[in-house]
């Protein structure tokens, strides 16, 4: 993971735990867009990443405003000047994934 990421990882709580760990996994996708100007899929990424943090906000493993400050970083790092964009997407995803609480460690 670029070093941004684990910046913004680092920010959600560290790398110790499960959700950190989750949060980490999804935000790296989002940070490698910054080597891509174009085409490399970021509003998806961002958008699969935020929904992934709100199940996570869902279930009590991170507090929203660490979620949305991991996400926004990746984000800033990955397309600069974009953070209006980002915010919209990043609000989006969370408000979907908050529906569906991300319980660790279980698998459907």
């Amino acid at each position: 993971m670029p070093r941004r990421g684990h910046q913004a990882v680092a920010a959600a709580g560290g790398h110790r735990d499960a959700a950190s760990s989750t949060l980490a996994t999804v935000l790296a996708p989002v940070s490698a867009c910054a080597g891509v100007p174009q085409g490399a899929g970021f509003s998806e990424k961002l958008n699969r990443a935020a929904y992934t943090a709100g199940g996570l906000v869902a279930a009590g493993h991170l507090t929203a405003d660490q979620a949305r400050a991991a996400l926004l970083a990746a984000a800033v790092h990955a397309r600069p000047g974009q953070e209006r964009r980002a915010l919209q997407i990043i609000r989006s995803g969370m408000r979907a994934g908050d529906r569906h609480p991300l319980e660790l460690g279980a698998r459907t």
